[in-house]
This record gives C-alpha cells, sequence and structure tokens, in this order.
C-alpha cells in the first residue's frame, strides 16, 4: 500500500530544482536519491547534455559522495584543479561546461537520502544567498522526506493490525493504532505543502475507517474533533493534556466531552469509552 500512497521522491527534488532555477541566479542543477552507499542523478534543469543522466555517485568519491559521507555542504571553485575532493567524475561535469559546483545533502534521521546540487559555467565563488537557498531547498526536502517516512511507518503497523483477529488484538496495538491517527492529524496541520497535506489526510481518513472493527452498526456519529477529543480520553489522557496536545481551553475539552457523552447515552468518561468502542467509533 506504501508503494502507491507515497508520491515519488525523484518528483520532489525535480519541483524543489525548478524553484532553484527561478530563486538563484544557478544556471545548472540537478540532484538525486541516496541508495546504500551511492546516489543516483535523476533530476536536472538547465543541463545541456546527457553525460550527468543516471550517473552513480558512490560515496567519498567527487563533491558528491564527500557531501554524502560528511553530511554537509560543499563547495568547489575551480572544480577540475581541485584538492578537496577526488576526480572521478571531471569528464560528466566538464561536459556541462561545470567550474564551480555546489552541493547540499539531505539528511533524514542521521541518514543522507539525497543530495541538491548547483553549478556555474564560470571560475567564480558561489555566494552565500545562492548557497543558503540550496540549503534551505535540502532543509526542505528532508523534512517532506521525513513525514512520508512517518505516514509510511504508521500504515505499516495500521496494515500489521489487520491481520490479527479483533477479538484477539493486543491492547498496546489498538493503542498504537490510535496513537498513529492522532500522530497523523498532527502531521497534518503543520503541513505547508496542499497536496501532502492531502495525501496525509487521506491516510488520516483511511486509518479511521480501519480502527472501526465492530460487527454492530454504530448509533452515534462523532464529529471529527470529539473522535480526537475520546481517543485522547480512551490513552488515558486528563482534560489538561488533551487541551495543551490540541491547542485547546480545557473548558472547551469539557464541552466536549459532554457532548460525547449525550450522544453516546452515558454518565462517565470511562463508560463513553466503553460505548464508543462496542459501537466501533473508536479502536
Amino acid at each position: 500500500m506504501t508503494d502507491t500512497l507515497r508520491p515519488s521522491d525523484e518528483d520532489a527534488i525535480r519541483a524543489e530544482l525548478r524553484y532553484l532555477r527561478t530563486s538563484t541566479t544557478l544556471p545548472v542543477l540537478f540532484g538525486g536519491t541516496v541508495d546504500g552507499r551511492s546516489l543516483r542523478l535523476s533530476g536536472f534543469v538547465g543541463t545541456r547534455g546527457a553525460m550527468l543522466r543516471d550517473l552513480t555517485i558512490d560515496t567519498e568519491c567527487g563533491l558528491g559522495g564527500r557531501v554524502m559521507a560528511e553530511q554537509r555542504p560543499g563547495a568547489v571553485q575551480d572544480y577540475a584543479h581541485s584538492r578537496h575532493i577526488t576526480h572521478d567524475y571531471d569528464h560528466e561535469v566538464a561536459s556541462e561546461g561545470i567550474e564551480s559546483l555546489l552541493a547540499a545533502p539531505v539528511v533524514v534521521r542521521g541518514r543522507t537520502r539525497a543530495a541538491v546540487y548547483g553549478g556555474l559555467r564560470a571560475n567564480l565563488p558561489i555566494g552565500d544567498v545562492v548557497a543558503e537557498a540550496v540549503m534551505r531547498s535540502a532543509h526542505k526536502l528532508a523534512h517532506e522526506i521525513e513525514v512520508r517516512d512517518e505516514v509510511d511507518r504508521r500504515i505499516v503497523m495500521i496494515e500489521n493490525s489487520r491481520s490479527e483477529p479483533e477479538g484477539h488484538r493486543d491492547p498496546r496495538v489498538s493503542e498504537g493504532i490510535t496513537e498513529s491517527y492522532l500522530a497523523l492529524r498532527s502531521i497534518a496541520d503543520r503541513l505547508d505543502d496542499a497536496a501532502l497535506t492531502a495525501e496525509v489526510e487521506a491516510v488520516e481518513r483511511k486509518l479511521r475507517g480501519l480502527t472501526t472493527g465492530s460487527s454492530e452498526p454504530a448509533r452515534v456519529t462523532l464529529s471529527a474533533r470529539e473522535f480526537e477529543v475520546l481517543v485522547h480520553v480512551a490513552l488515558g489522557c486528563r482534560n489538561a493534556e488533551i487541551a495543551e496536545r490540541l491547542g485547546l481551553r480545557p473548558d472547551t475539552i469539557k464541552s466536549y466531552m459532554r457532548n460525547i457523552m449525550t450522544k453516546l447515552d452515558v454518565r462517565s468518561r470511562h463508560e463513553a469509552v466503553v460505548e464508543a468502542r462496542r459501537q466501533g467509533l473508536i479502536p
């Protein structure tokens, strides 16, 4: 399922390269994703030939290899004669007329997952403003890939739980599913990318559907916010903690709980959780 839901990381790199073309003075931009100990170039803007296409960069080789290994940006002027890099890829770089080159790694949770390059067809230093723009793009890609990884991890947890009979499911698994829903909701709220937000929300809705395993049809309907409040209650959170997590006032949480208990026709928080689970409203 993750293969069909997760958009291509290479497409994200290409989109960021197109953005850098409009926001910097760099005439040549390229990048790619890391697989094991090598990086394959797959995104290009402003290139003239095909020498760089699908080129595999090994760790510690060339500027990109050094950047992958050290996990920090690097730049060289007069690329062909630099003493700070190996020269395994001089022919490919020279084919584009590149004389000064900058590379920034995309580091996610301690692992280099991709790299972004920018080059000048002149023996000139790449200025700090341009370098900072490339580094910002690398940080943005790292955040996007981290979000996608987290969504994938949560989906795997959900899929694994589906193979277990509902009556025999470990309570810790149900709690993990509940926490996954809340984590996805939190991720969606923090995203700036509309397309990625829509993707996370789609997974979130699927997760809600997977958690309602009751054979008895639910008699009531909870709003999205009521659902969030109740699953926090099911996790043992008190009103003050729920309010802090959701960015609401404790009195507002009390109001939601009163509505929930009225809908479920119960008199306590514990009864609300039990009845909601019986009806398949929460895991």
